[in-house]
């Protein structure tokens, strides 16, 4: 099995076995999360196509590099190649692992702080209790019980909890975490994120090792470091606080568990004993002291339930009905949703599904409403336009320009992926047109009509695009000739290549019907401009030398190091002095922006979010000096990720406060994302639903200057809540 070794920002190196497909980009969900700059949400994908490792950009911002060149397709890998993906350099290593299984990490072996993500809950850590009789190891089993001998596959099974007789089988290597992809998933908050990992070898030998989780590896009451220890059948495997049995197979099952029952029965017959002897003079005062906290406990929930009134039974049964919504907020609620989630802001992909599923629900409550029966036919061609585009960029990336330009030719005018695709199907027109026009010219010169006809037809079909309509038709009331001289109503094309195309096609099928251009609003009238012309125009513009103006782009893209490498050719030629002041000032720019950009990126990693906002806010601010009038109309990298990460970290944060019931902490964290970007549709409606409520509810009640302060934690900027605050400051007389 290939593995792939990952070369960090930082010098370290991970290693990562590839089987089946690896996905490597910024976000939670990919495979291989890469934080550092120059990586994409979704950059890149590994895949295993028969004995080879393909490569294969995913339209990243600032492309995938094999051997110093940008791939544009599917590219196999070698374990010479030299792979680089932003910051980071990737290469695979041979194929065979040593018979022992022992691996050496890259980083220091001892146990390290988890890394934060993206909505993940923290791992509890678990108090270090020393026990009073650690639990006796196993003996180990001669080498002929290991399951290899037995020909049945191994299975972790679950002792305790909801995992009890849960089975896990064991085959290559086995993630156990608290969340995807571990294949032993253990929700519980004892768990790390990524705890331990069991691997089976091909030999039948079972390892264990752990990966530097918080509350450790327990091997039959032992602890296990990050260096793979070899298990058997009937160990006891412990992860935080769960535990499993690691068992042979189905033939050795029934015998294994009987063991480890007996085991276990062991183990509690032990505590009964230890149970039954008389407790030491402190603990029987603690026992006295438990004794009574519980008959309190269990007295005040008598009273309880005796004071506690009946809710009122309505007619029929049952309890009294909740209130009901306001049928049109709730349809304004859905329409905002679906328009949100059907938007292009920020350079974002929209969500279709979510989009046509939300404006279904609208329609499902006002089957006439007009917006909602709008919103739902565009999106509807959107959704397909989008697959088209998707398509027919893929087909780009494998060199197929014939198939792209087929399929992004199918998106129509009206859709707002049109103009993207006019400028992919511009840039691979040209190489479609030059081979189907030389096919066109050699098979009509050999005589070949079956193989002519459908080449020249796709020529004509974008030479007709420039030509009048005078030029492949014949005027009302004359014929079409293609031999011998012209009569007085005959018509004959002046293009000769078109008269030959017309002939071979009558040659085939003398009965076919008149050849006509096809309808396009591809028009081959010159590129459309999109975001990147429009910031390479104004770049130009602004910066005549083509070094600075290709600088620039790259901090566009969010290639900070490559713009900065640029700058300083610029500032090495003595020819150019008149603009080393000039260039003095955007290195010093572009390099504060990207080392803000990174510092507060590694602050959302350790989800301190109120502090990245202080690099974040700077290096906006600078970010804004230096694009100039585009900073609002083409953002650059650095501040559409900016903003779509702080206010993903900030909605994750806010939640985990609000499950802890501290509701103003939760609101201020959501107010930070606001702020920074207002069209992530999550905050809108925790900050609507639960801050402004909030809100609302604690000005009704409040009767002092200082419950007023208190209220201002939950004003959201927009709810009108700053105003009535204000309001009855004025009215208590405060300052």
């Amino acid at each position: 099995m290939p593995t792939l070794v990952v070369r960090h920002p930082d010098g370290s190196e991970t290693e990562h076995e590839l089987s089946g497909e690896l996905t490597i980009g910024r976000l939670e969900g990919n495979d291989l999360i890469l934080t550092e700059g120059g990586v994409s949400r979704q950059h890149a994908r590994l895949f295993v196509e028969g004995s080879k490792v393909m490569l294969e950009d995913l339209n990243s911002a600032n492309g995938t590099y094999v051997d110093g060149e940008r791939i544009s397709g599917v590219t196999p890998l070698t374990a010479q190649s030299q792979v680089v993906l932003g910051d980071y350099e990737l290469k695979l290593k041979a194929m065979a692992r040593p018979a022992t299984g022992v691996r050496r990490a890259s980083k220091p072996s001892g146990p390290q702080p988890e890394a934060a993500s993206g909505g993940s809950r923290a791992t509890r850590a678990m108090p270090s209790v020393k026990p009073a009789r650690p639990p006796a190891r196993r003996e180990r089993p001669s080498p002929s019980a290991a399951p290899a001998a037995t020909g049945a596959s191994p299975v972790l099974r679950g002792l305790t909890g909801p995992w009890a007789n849960m089975l896990y089988p064991l085959k290559g290597k086995l993630l156990v975490g608290r969340a995807p992809p571990a294949g032993v998933l253990l929700e519980d908050d004892s768990i790390s994120r990524k705890h331990a990992e069991v691997e089976r070898q091909a030999r039948g030998a079972v390892f264990l090792r752990d990966l530097g989780s918080a509350n450790g590896t327990l091997v039959n009451g032992e602890r296990i470091g990050q260096e793979p220890a070899e298990i058997f059948p009937g160990d006891i495997l412990q992860f935080g606080m769960v535990e499993v049995v690691y068992e042979s197979g189905e033939e050795a099952s029934g015998a294994l568990r009987r063991d480890v029952g007996g085991a276990v029965a062991a183990r509690r017959s032990r505590e009964r004993e230890e149970s039954d002897a008389p407790p030491p003079r402190k603990s029987r005062k603690l026992l006295v002291v438990a004794g009574g906290a519980v008959t309190l406990l269990l007295a005040a929930g008598v009273v309880n339930k005796l004071i506690t009134p009946v809710p009122p039974v309505v007619p029929g049964g049952g309890l009294p009905a909740q209130p009901q919504v306001d049928p049109r907020e709730q349809i304004q609620a859905l329409l905002s949703e679906c328009r949100s989630f059907a938007s292009m802001e920020m350079g974002n992909e929209p969500q279709w599904e979510k989009a046509e599923a939300a404006c279904d629900q609208a329609l499902n409550l006002d089957p006439i409403n007009p917006e909602a029966n709008s919103l739902i036919k565009r999106i509807k061609l959107e959704k397909e336009a989008s697959e088209y585009f998707t398509q027919g960029t893929k087909m780009l990336q494998r060199l197929k320009e014939e198939d792209a330009v087929d399929l992004l030719r199918k998106i129509p005018k009206e859709s707002q992926y049109f103009r993207r695709a006019k400028i992919r199907v511009d840039e691979a027109m040209e190489q479609v047109k030059s081979r189907a026009l030389d096919d066109c010219k050699r098979y009509l010169r050999d005589g070949q009509w079956t193989a002519a006809v459908p080449r020249c037809d796709r020529y004509m079909g974008f030479w007709c695009q420039g030509v009048s309509r005078e030029d492949i038709e014949p005027p009302l009331g004359f014929t079409l000739s293609l031999q011998g001289r012209i009569g007085k109503k005959e018509w004959r094309p002046k293009d000769k290549l078109f008269v030959q195309f017309l002939s071979a096609r009558k040659r085939l099928d003398p009965q076919a019907e008149p050849w006509k251009c096809p309808v396009t609003d591809f028009v081959d009238n010159g590129p459309v401009e999109g975001p990147e012309g429009m910031v390479k125009s104004m770049f130009k513009a602004r910066y005549p030398n083509a070094y600075m103006n290709a600088a620039m782009f790259d901090y566009w893209g969010g290639r900070g190091n490559e713009a900065l490498a640029k700058f300083q050719k610029v500032r090495s030629n003595y020819e150019q002095a008149s603009l080393h002041g000039q260039v003095d000032l955007l290195i010093k720019d572009v390099s504060t922006v990207d080392q803000l950009f990174k510092a507060g990126s590694s602050l959302l990693q350790l989800e301190d979010v109120e502090k990245a906002a202080e690099p974040f806010d700077e290096a906006l601010e600078v970010d804004k000096r230096i694009m100039g009038e585009l900073w609002e109309k083409a953002p650059s990298f650095y501040k559409r990720n900016i903003q779509q990460d702080i206010a993903e970290k900030s909605y994750a944060r806010g939640r985990h406060w609000a499950q802890r019931e501290d509701q103003a902490k939760a609101c201020r964290i959501w107010k930070v994302g606001f702020r920074f970007y207002k069209g992530n549709t999550d905050l809108i409606r925790v900050l609507s639903n639960v801050c402004s409520t909030q809100g609302n509810r604690m000005l009704g009640a409040a009767g002092s200057c200082q419950d007023l302060v208190d209220v201002e934690h939950f004003a959201v900027p927009g709810d009108g809540l700053d105003e009535k605050i204000a309001a009855k400051k004025q009215e208590l007389k405060c300052r």
